[in-house]
């Protein structure tokens, strides 16, 4: 019951997201308001015994409500590399989030989502990924901490994201 209901939300946070985001379509004086990133990152677990590092490329659109303000929606693939894990085989993340911008380029950035196991019974955590960056009109660099709560237990991820952003060509 506890994984329908978390599923749930996420996919009622996520129809909230698409929806706030067509609705500010309209009206965004951003000149290209609408864009998808893709990403590579390095992450290193928090705790002992599990895997030795976690590669985790993923795919992003950002929604920009106004120039110091966005919507998110990521998701990828979270493949531990060396030793053993709680991700058992890997991790398909779906997490969304805003950006909050501080200055032109700096930001503040927290997410929550879901994660779906690739492995049999591998479990669904919550997580939950605060972040600081620095972003251009095309590169992104972040450093985050990304918590994974099972049930029971938990686990996390210190990582550093690289990023390119692809613009919607205009009209």
């Amino acid at each position: 019951m506890k994984k329908i209901t978390l599923k749930g939300i996420m996919a009622a946070a996520a129809l909230t997201l698409i929806t706030i985001a067509s609705s500010y379509a309209q009206t965004n004086d951003v000149e290209h308001p609408t864009r998808l990133g893709v990403a590579l990152g390095i992450g290193v677990p928090t705790k002992s015994g599990g895997a030795d590092i976690i590669l985790a490329p993923d795919l992003r659109l950002q929604h920009d409500l106004s120039n110091r303000t966005s919507l998110t929606l990521t998701t990828g693939y979270y493949g531990p590399i060396g030793g053993g894990t709680e991700f058992g085989d890997g991790l398909i993340p779906l997490k969304a989030g805003a950006k909050f911008f501080f200055g032109d380029t700096y930001y503040f950035q927290p997410e929550v989502g879901v994660g779906f196991s690739t492995t049999k019974n591998g479990g669904n955590p919550f997580i939950y990924a605060p972040s600081l960056g620095y972003a251009n009109n095309k590169w992104d660099i972040s450093l985050r901490y990304e918590g994974f709560e099972y049930n029971p237990g938990s686990n996390g991820m210190v990582a550093v994201r690289l990023a390119y952003a692809f613009k919607r060509p205009k009209k």
